[in-house]
């Protein structure tokens, strides 16, 4: 339901902005292989049990995130200019200087650089490490976290269209804008920026945003797991300003967010499974 309802949106946005895109190739093959998924999981999982369904059904939707992640390079554009100008001066009014260029520079031991970046890379799987945990020990609020992890992620993909930033990484000529990879971590987290990231998604942060999301879920569930992950969120938070993929002000949206994104995503979610069951 939260892909159907984002997909409608990104296509009202095309028809409104610029209608030409309603038909651009990534656009439509993105929604082809969409529909490709759904049709697929429909068929191959009519004789396995609830449980497995909606796991397959989570971590397909959760992996295809990055077709739609990419999307928002290109509807960002409709609403150009960037605001990176107006988040440099924030963090310059709060600091007096530029933390995202500062931090690493004075932080520029091979081990602390490579405990940065491994804290980035847990970004990629926090969300695998909290739904394999619930699918072990809470299948039954599996379709739950599912749903809060997938809207969640698709809020703020609503919010880097009509909020368009691309981050330091992007914005700033180099050197400013790059780190050097020292360590196995950096390495990967570099391979992953060169094929998976695009100049969007920088306000506010949704590795911040989701990480606390996952967090506050866990919390109200199962909190000896949730304190176990509080270290690498942490680590996550200072690790996006290090390796210059957000500015400060981007971090402080993505605090602020979260809890807000949370709180309307699960009370989507109740609504939704109360009509249902109605």
């Amino acid at each position: 339901m939260p892909v159907l309802l984002y997909l409608a949106l990104t296509e009202v946005i095309v028809l409104v902005k610029k209608p030409e895109l309603f038909l651009d190739k990534t656009l439509v093959f993105n929604r082809f292989i969409f529909l490709f998924a759904f049709t697929s999981i429909f068929l191959l999982t009519q004789r396995v049990g609830h449980r497995v369904k909606s796991l397959v059904n989570i971590m397909t939707v959760y992996a295809l995130l990055a077709l739609l992640y990419k999307e928002t390079a290109i509807l960002n554009q409709l609403y150009y200019p960037v605001m990176d100008p107006v988040l440099q001066a924030w963090d310059e009014w709060l600091f007096g200087f530029q933390p995202a260029l500062q931090f690493s520079e004075s932080r520029n031991h091979p081990v602390f650089s490579e405990l940065m970046f491994f804290g980035y890379f847990s970004y990629y799987l926090l969300p695998l490490v909290a739904l394999s945990f619930i699918w072990i020990k809470m299948p039954q609020r599996l379709e739950e976290f599912g749903f809060v992890l997938i809207g969640s992620f698709l809020v703020y993909y609503s919010l880097f269209i009509f909020f368009p930033a691309v981050g330091p990484q992007f914005f700033w000529d180099a050197p400013d804008n790059v780190i050097d990879a020292r360590g196995l971590f950096s390495k990967i987290v570099k391979t992953i920026q060169l094929h998976g990231e695009a100049p969007t998604a920088a306000f506010p942060s949704s590795h911040v945003g989701i990480s606390i999301i996952i967090l506050l879920w866990l919390k109200r569930y199962e909190t000896k797991f949730y304190l176990f992950l509080v270290p690498t969120t942490l680590l996550l938070i200072l690790a996006t300003v290090y390796i210059k993929a957000h500015y400060v002000t981007d971090v402080i949206g993505g605090l602020i967010s979260a809890p807000v994104v949370y709180l309307l995503v699960r009370k989507c979610y109740f609504r939704l499974r109360k009509l249902m069951w109605s």
